[in-house]
């Protein structure tokens, strides 16, 4: 294929009825993934006559699977990504072309994108400082309430000790020696406290001049630097379909004498969530060939299935025992709904090839659906491959948070609202970015020891809220949270009407 200027480019799924499309796709590309290590598994998913309805049960298999053994994880992993680049096409004007067969960067020789520029007028961070509750919390305040969250196993204990590590090490915030590609401008990228902070960062996101004029305002009033495509002098560029002029773009923005990070915290909803973590992997994977010297990092929703360890599980367990005023009504609730209510958490357990035991939590919701599940899979596929090829990597499960993607969807926001019951707690955007934010930055500085299943990776930095060591299935205690939160919901409104 000739050089791209700034004409639309697309990925596309392979042709058939456009209510089915993606649902092939979906199964097509996870029965390839999981075939060469469960035959059975991948014949099940091929003769799925009802993806929507079963894709839960693939996903909990699949997750249970990579947790199983080492070349299990890795390889499930390339070949789910190898699958997806097999099956997607690339459009270019007339011309149709399997992916497979582009070369991105010869297709990316001249990039068409011009770059703006937006220099931060504040002082470099000399402390780390975390909003909650209409508060700063930072230094002994802010070491509290980690340990209060840990105790209460709303984050796991790698989460609480990486941001432990930067509180102990400011210096490190500012990210000295780095410059850091970040794909996305929502509500939990670390673009604006690493601004804020004194970072280097390109930012990747659709144009939309309300969106860029506050991003361009929130980095002039921060420490850091801020740079941006422009296309026709418009800042911002979509990512499916100005993907071959972004490699050009990113490419030259990473000298040799920046130690590059790439991270990938674009999602959408629908199939077009699937098509953009394609294309996010297609940008990812062409920096870490280019650089060996690259860093990954990413987020994943909390909405998800990921293995878990046996100090997860066996807490969830504990749990499940402890008596109390509600247990007869949640086991009367139980027997009557025939488990679709208070269903016991965690009842598999599967040894991997060093003896340690994992389990699946199950946080899929029908809120998300098959593609916001395949799309997360995607972006943790390429992130095992690239720690399996040696790249530092950054990734953690964020925690439930009031987005306003959240807030948008009654029944979820209801839910979020009920949840509390539970032990489960909903962040404030602006608390989890920074977090997630601070999480970056000691994961750069100061990795830690990686542990010897790769699934691990996605385990030991998790803050999940709570969702993880809940003693019953977050799905099973959907109905009762949703009925709950429109309850109270109703009941703030009365109050605010009187």
């Amino acid at each position: 294929m000739g050089s791209v200027g700034t004409g639309r480019w697309d990925l596309v799924f392979p042709s058939g009825a456009p209510d089915r499309v993606g649902d092939m796709f979906a199964t097509a590309v996870i029965a390839d993934a999981v075939r060469r290590y469960d035959a059975d598994l991948a014949q099940w998913v091929e003769t799925c006559r009802d993806w929507s309805r079963q894709y839960r049960s693939v996903f909990r298999g699949m997750t249970a699977l990579a947790a199983s053994a080492t070349d299990a994880s890795v390889g499930i992993a390339g070949e789910g990504l190898r699958a997806t680049r097999d099956l997607l096409r690339f459009v270019a004007g007339y011309s149709v072309e399997p992916l497979r067969g582009v070369e991105i960067g010869a297709v990316a020789a001249d990039g068409g994108l011009d770059t703006g520029t937006a220099r931060g007028a504040g002082k470099i961070a000399r402390r780390l400082e975390v909003p909650f509750g209409g508060a700063v919390l930072a230094e002994e305040a802010l070491q509290r309430k980690l340990t209060d969250w840990r105790q209460r196993g709303i984050v796991e204990p790698g989460f609480a000790a990486a941001v432990e590590r930067v509180i102990d090490h400011p210096e490190w915030l500012a990210l000295p020696g780095f410059r850091v590609v970040v794909a996305g401008a929502g509500e939990l990228t670390p673009l604006r406290p690493l601004l804020r902070w004194g970072a280097d960062v390109l930012a990747v996101a659709r144009p939309g001049p309300a969106r860029w004029h506050e991003l361009v305002r929130e980095a002039e009033a921060g420490a850091g630097v801020l740079r941006y495509p422009l296309v026709d002098g418009e800042p911002g560029a979509d990512i499916t379909s100005q993907f071959p002029a972004l490699v050009h773009w990113i490419r030259e923005h990473l000298p040799g004498e920046i130690f590059p990070v790439f991270g990938g915290y674009v999602t959408r909803r629908g199939p077009g969530g699937v098509r953009l973590a394609a294309a996010l992997d297609l940008l990812a994977a062409d920096l870490l060939a280019a650089r060996p010297d690259a860093a990954l990092a990413g987020a994943g929703s909390p909405t998800d299935c990921y293995a878990v360890p046996e100090s997860v599980f066996a807490q969830a367990h504990s749990r499940l025992h402890e008596r109390g005023p509600q247990r007869l009504g949640r086991d009367a609730l139980r027997v009557l709904t025939r488990s679709a209510l208070y269903q016991p958490n965690y009842r598999t357990v599967v040894a991997d090839g060093t003896g340690a035991n994992w389990s699946v939590t199950d946080a899929l919701f029908p809120f998300q659906g098959p593609n916001h599940a395949l799309a997360q899979r995607i972006l943790r596929w390429r992130t095992l491959s690239a720690r399996a090829a040696g790249h530092l990597v950054s990734y953690t499960v964020a925690p439930p948070t009031w987005t306003r993607g959240v807030l948008s969807q009654r029944s979820l926001a209801a839910a979020c609202r009920g949840a509390h019951r539970y032990g489960v707690e909903i962040f404030e955007p602006d608390t989890a970015r920074t977090l997630l934010a601070a999480k970056l930055v000691a994961d750069l500085n100061d990795p830690a020891p990686a542990d010897p299943n790769p699934e691990s990776l996605f385990a030991a930095g998790a803050a999940h809220g709570g969702l993880w060591r809940l003693p019953f299935e977050p799905r099973s205690l959907l109905p009762v949270a949703i009925v709950t939160g429109h309850l109270r919901g109703l009941l703030r409104s009365a109050e605010r009407g009187h």
